[in-house]
């Protein structure tokens, strides 16, 4: 017996950022909006890719730094540091009840001070 292969159509192929849910699933209950489909690759493509890569204002650092936790305009900080330094700074943030990024403000913050910056 030999086997057959099925045929693909336009419609069985995922594209990335097209993406949507089924007709019948239920929503999400909170303030979070979702983006239709068709608005998707609009907004991917307004985005500059080297957007990561422009340097950020002095005034515009501290004032992220002086905002309170849980304010909004969270952007990621990636860089690499060693696996034993990572773990003393997750167990020391789990033993005084600190998220990483609080832990890391108040780090900042006080390096600052001693500083006199």
């Amino acid at each position: 017996m030999s086997k057959k292969t099925a045929e693909l159509s336009a419609s069985l192929l995922a594209v990335k950022g097209m993406a949507a849910p089924a007709a019948d699933m239920p929503g999400r209950a909170g303030p979070a909006t979702a983006v239709a489909p068709s608005q998707a690759p609009v907004e991917a493509a307004s985005r500059s890719p080297s957007a990561a890569s422009v340097p950020v204002a002095a005034e515009d650092s501290v004032s992220e730094v002086a905002a309170a936790p849980g304010e909004g305009n969270l952007t990621p900080l990636n860089f690499r540091i060693s696996a034993t330094f990572r773990r003393e700074f997750k167990t020391y943030a789990a033993r005084h009840d600190l998220k990483l990024n609080e832990l890391l403000r108040l780090s900042f913050e006080a390096y600052r001070i001693q500083r006199g910056d």
